[in-house]
């Protein structure tokens, strides 16, 4: 009886955990902008300089009072998301020194990866067909983390 009781305790728990583990839901443009804005970020319309990926419907920049900057691109579909997320997280690995952190997850509709090596923090996170793509200085980490949360990237 106590061994079914433990049994049960930890499917529950699996399920409460795997609970957590849903869909994303991808934001608009408009959405990124407005909170970049926020934030008194200056943002840009940068997708004339993508004409030649038909891929890429949308890119907007959005750059701080101090100089860095964050990306936010919409994709005509999924998969072309997935390829570019995985494109530019090869090139974060190619920053991996012998001290870095890293972070990876996939679940559902979502995929995101952060790494601080060599003096940067980069973040890379696709939900649906969009992508949040994110490489500054060290030094600006944290305002970086804070602006991705309130995103929801």
């Amino acid at each position: 009886m106590k061994k079914r009781n433990v049994i049960l305790m930890m499917v529950f728990i699996v399920l409460l955990a795997l609970s957590g583990c849903g869909d994303k839901t991808a934001i608009a443009t408009s959405d990124f902008t407005s909170v970049a804005e926020s934030h008194s970020f200056i943002t840009a319309n940068a997708s004339s300089q993508y004409s030649s990926y038909e891929y890429i419907k949308e890119a907007t920049i959005a750059q701080s009072p101090d100089g860095w900057q964050m990306e936010f691109y919409v994709l005509d579909d999924e998969a072309n998301a997935v390829s570019m997320f995985n494109t530019n997280r090869e090139i974060f690995e190619g920053y991996k020194g012998n001290s870095s952190g890293e972070t990876s997850s996939s679940t559902g509709n979502q995929s995101s990866y952060s790494l601080s090596s060599s003096g940067l923090y980069m973040h890379l996170c696709r939900v649906d067909n969009t992508l949040l793509y994110v490489k500054v200085d060290a030094d600006y980490k944290d305002d970086a983390k804070e602006l991705i949360e309130e995103l929801g990237y």
